[in-house]
């Protein structure tokens, strides 16, 4: 049987500063290199990393930056920046429990708010709760009761990488337009999403993660389900995304539907466009929509003034990645749906359980209860 116990990480792992300060001091490559961001996993860029200075199966945690301890698990190879520790276990663990690491970490953010910063030397003191259990009579963190809370493979939620030959950029010409030259644009429908109660469809609001997506909710009073296939641009970051599911939106979410049919490619190339558009929006000011409506962007023409659609597919469909996002449009990767149909309705009934998602002291009590 498990008994919860708290353990400092730097009795767990052996703790490096990342290797690099600046992307300048490396030229580009194929290795990923992770800072202290806490979106994309950390991941700012590909570069080629020497041999030496490249880890495996790590952690990296935060030292500053808007979330400082921030924790992300890494199951490849990767560089690190200096703003980043890089945690690697004194003894194999596996996936799970790595991952178990990462999100107990993650979980105590709260400790570094307000410019507080964490260092190497304060990270190994950290302490965590730790599932342990007597193995061959002594004393191991009990994997198997970590992977309990995590049924799934979690690489299995990782995409699939398509090998792409390099090719050269078709020759463009391009064109500054108005965006209301190819959209028609409209603010969501309701605004507190507190007041909605957990049901079926995909909501998007402002956030900047998670293609914008809150949750799922019932459809409020006078709502529109909009048809997937759409931009969603959030009114406080100005940050752009294709929704590939049907969706309802709060009001501060603009909705920029298609004048015409576009290509998938099409409206990835665009929300990408629009996503460098981000810096006119900082320091405070909104992204509301007559502002919104005087937005220019630069995209590749064909001769008689259309959107050259194929060379922007050209582009697109050379990103790793296409093939899983073409396949949701197409409906064709029934597997991948199948699992966020499973990983929504147990989300749910979590939702609809008497017991809530907690932290903290609520959280330890609860683990105790699964270990015991």
């Amino acid at each position: 049987m498990s008994t919860l116990v708290n353990k400092r990480i730097g009795d767990l792992f052996e703790l490096h500063s990342g290797d690099f300060h600046a992307t300048k001091e490396l030229d580009p490559g194929t290795t990923p290199l992770i800072s202290c961001g806490d979106t994309s996993n950390g991941l700012i860029g590909y570069f080629d990393i020497p041999e030496k200075k490249i880890h495996r199966r790590a952690i990296t945690v935060a030292y500053n930056g808007s979330w400082p301890l921030t924790a992300k698990f890494h199951p490849y190879e990767f560089g690190a920046k200096d703003d980043v520790a890089v945690l690697r276990p004194l003894v194999p663990l596996q996936d799970k429990t790595l991952f178990y690491v990462a999100a107990m970490l993650t979980r105590m953010t709260w400790r570094y708010s307000y410019g507080r910063k964490c260092f190497k030397d304060k990270l190994g003191s950290v302490e965590i709760p730790v599932p342990v259990a007597n193995i061959h009579d002594k004393e191991q963190i009990d994997e198997a009761a970590i992977s309990q809370m995590f049924p799934a493979d979690l690489r299995s939620f990782i995409p699939k990488k398509s090998v792409v030959a390099t090719k050269p950029l078709p020759s463009l010409k391009w064109k500054e337009v108005n965006v209301l030259e190819i959209f028609d644009i409209d603010r969501g429908d309701f605004h507190a999403i507190e007041d909605l109660e957990p049901g079926d469809y995909m909501t998007v609001s402002r956030v900047t993660e998670d293609n914008g997506v809150v949750g799922y909710f019932d459809l409020p009073e006078k709502a529109t389900v909009y048809e997937r296939g759409k931009i969603t641009v959030s009114t406080v970051g100005g940050d752009a995304f294709v929704q590939l599911d049907d969706f309802i939106a709060t009001d501060n979410v603009i909705i920029c539907s298609p004048k015409r049919e576009l290509r998938p490619s099409t409206l990835v190339f665009i929300a990408f466009v629009l996503d460098h558009q981000k810096w006119r929006y900082s320091f405070g000011r909104q992204c509301y929509k007559a502002k919104f409506a005087r937005t220019q962007i630069w995209l590749p023409m064909t001769g008689n003034g259309e959107i050259d659609e194929d060379s922007i597919a050209e582009i697109v469909q050379s990103a790793p990645y296409w093939k899983l996002i073409n396949a949701v449009f197409l409906n064709e990767q029934r597997e991948f749906r199948r699992d966020a149909e499973i990983a929504h309705n147990r989300l749910r009934e979590m939702q609809q359980a008497p017991e809530k998602i907690v932290r903290g002291a609520a959280l330890e009590k609860r683990m105790k209860r699964w270990m015991s």
